[in-house]
């Protein structure tokens, strides 16, 4: 497990317990999503509590509620292991996912303005600019990730619906969740890229029809691929039949 930055670190012991909660659990959450942490790996409170440089108490609090967002499971007396989720379940997921994700940017193609169209433009050359420079697949890179966030964060300004960004918010965190443990990190594809191309092509044309097929068929097929992935592992975990 990666170190806590000296920054957090040195301010970690002075800060008042609802903050050391909450610090502990922006850490581990960062660790799930971004750090080096796979399916069913034990999580030790002695060692966080030694990075953070704080009690236990923050730390069981933020493991309590990272398990109740479902990202870590708590066995009493056992401890506490990333989640290896059902492969089924990853599929549920997806459905729904796409399904939430495809309204919202169908929303943002039918409500977006002139002006709209001006900082999404922007957006996605500033995406772009990023996936230049981002590391090659199999060189893991959290800058995937950000780069998703901001284009699909734009997408959710445009759609002007609070309450689907709101929804939308833990979606995106256990959908970056499930690729995560299933590639070890996020990875702009031709494929992923070919989706936002028309995604992009369809919110600039004003087609909300167009804009959500796109991200719907996007993100089903991201939803196979994480499962195929997560099946693949886990037979390869357990190693070949009798």
């Amino acid at each position: 497990m990666s170190s806590l930055p000296a920054s957090l670190a040195s301010s970690a012991s002075e800060a008042p317990p609802v903050a050391r909660a909450e610090r502990a659990y922006q850490y581990l959450r960062n660790q799930l999503l971004e750090g080096p942490l796979g399916p069913g790996d034990a999580l030790s409170v002695v060692a966080l509590t030694h990075a953070l440089d704080c009690s236990r108490v923050p730390v069981m609090e933020a493991l309590k509620r990272l398990a109740g967002e479902g990202f870590v499971d708590i066995v009493p007396q056992v401890g506490c292991r990333v989640v290896t989720p059902a492969v089924a379940e990853v599929r549920d997921f997806f459905v729904l996912f796409a399904a939430s994700e495809g309204a919202v940017t169908g929303f943002a193609a039918s409500r977006r303005t002139p002006a709209d169209l001006r900082d999404f433009k922007a957006v996605c050359a500033q995406v772009d600019a990023g996936l230049a420079a981002a590391r090659p697949p199999g060189e893991p890179d959290p800058s995937y990730r950000r780069l998703n966030l901001l284009f699909h964060g734009c997408i959710h300004r445009l759609a002007r619906s609070p309450i689907s960004t709101a929804i939308a918010r833990g979606l995106w965190d256990r959908s970056d969740f499930y690729i995560k443990l299933a590639f070890g990190s996020l990875y702009f594809s031709r494929r992923v890229r070919d989706a936002h191309a028309a995604i992009r092509a369809a919110i600039v044309a004003g087609d909300p029809a167009a804009a959500e097929r796109a991200t719907s068929v996007h993100l089903r097929a991201v939803g196979e691929n994480v499962a195929a992935a997560l099946a693949h592992g886990r037979e390869t975990r357990r190693g070949p039949s009798a």
